[in-house]
C-alpha cells in the first residue's frame, strides 16, 4: 500500500471514529438494548454503551499501533518521574481553571442535571461513574489526541494539530447550542491535553489529568453515592 493511500486510511479513520463516538455510539447502543435486558431500562442502557465504549476503545488502539503510533501507549523510564511531576503540575493548572470557569458554562448546569436524574438507581449510577471517570476520558484521548491529533497537521508549526481536535474536542460537550464561551472553556481544556499529550509522546500524562478533573468535577456527588450504596 502507498503511503499516500496509508495516511488517507488513517484519516478515514480519525474522522469516522469522531462521528461514531459524538453520534453512533448512542444510537448502536439503543440498537443492542432491543436485544438484550439484563436490568432496569436505565441501568441496561448504561451498562449496554459502557461494553460498546470498551469494544470501541479497543478498536482505536489497534488502528494506533497498527498505523505507527505505539509510541503513545509507551512512557521511557528515564523520564517517568519528570513526565509524573509535569502531570501533577497540569492537574493543578487544569482544576484551578476549572474552578473559575466552571459557573460560566453551560455544560456544568447540564452535566449535573444528569446525575441528578441517575441518582437512586445504584446501578445504573455505577455505571454513569465508570464512564465519566474512565471510559469518556479514554475515548476521547484516544479519538482527540490519538487519532484527530496525528491524522491531521501533525506536528504543525501554527499548532494547528492542537487546535482542531480541540475545537471537536469541545462541541459534543454541550446539549444546546454553546455560547463562545463555552467553546473557548473547553478548547482551552483540549489544547492543555494535547500540548500535554504532544511534548511526552504518550497519551497517559494527558489521560491521567482528565481522570482526576472528571473525579474531582463531581466529587460531591460521588460522596453521596458512596455513602448511600457503603454508609
Amino acid at each position: 500500500m502507498s503511503r499516500k493511500k496509508y495516511q488517507l486510511l488513517f484519516k478515514i479513520s480519525a474522522v469516522f471514529s469522531y462521528l461514531f463516538f459524538v453520534f453512533g455510539l448512542s444510537q448502536l447502543t439503543l440498537i443492542v438494548q432491543n436485544y438484550w435486558q439484563f436490568s432496569s431500562q436505565i441501568g441496561n442502557f448504561v451498562w449496554i454503551q459502557n461494553i460498546l465504549s470498551l469494544l470501541f476503545s479497543g478498536v482505536m488502539i489497534w488502528i494506533l499501533v497498527k498505523t505507527g503510533h505505539g509510541y503513545l501507549f509507551r512512557i521511557p523510564r528515564k523520564k517517568w518521574l519528570w513526565y509524573s511531576i509535569l502531570t501533577v503540575l497540569v492537574v493543578v493548572l487544569h482544576i484551578s481553571f476549572n474552578v473559575q470557569t466552571a459557573k460560566h458554562v453551560q455544560s456544568t448546569a447540564e452535566g449535573w442535571n444528569v446525575l441528578i436524574g441517575y441518582s437512586g438507581t445504584n446501578f445504573a449510577e455505577l455505571g454513569i461513574y465508570v464512564t465519566l471517570f474512565f471510559l469518556t476520558p479514554l475515548m476521547e484521548e484516544l479519538i482527540y489526541r490519538g487519532l484527530l491529533q496525528h491524522a491531521f497537521f501533525k506536528h504543525s508549526r501554527f499548532g494547528l494539530d492542537l487546535l482542531l481536535p480541540s475545537i471537536l474536542f469541545a462541541l459534543p460537550h454541550f446539549l444546546s447550542l454553546p455560547s463562545l464561551l463555552d467553546i473557548f472553556v473547553f478548547a482551552t481544556f483540549g489544547i492543555i491535553f494535547a500540548g500535554l499529550t504532544r511534548y511526552t509522546k504518550s497519551i497517559y500524562p494527558s489521560y491521567a489529568v482528565h481522570v482526576i478533573n472528571n473525579i474531582v468535577a463531581t466529587f460531591p456527588f460521588l460522596l453521596t453515592f458512596l455513602h448511600r450504596v457503603l454508609g
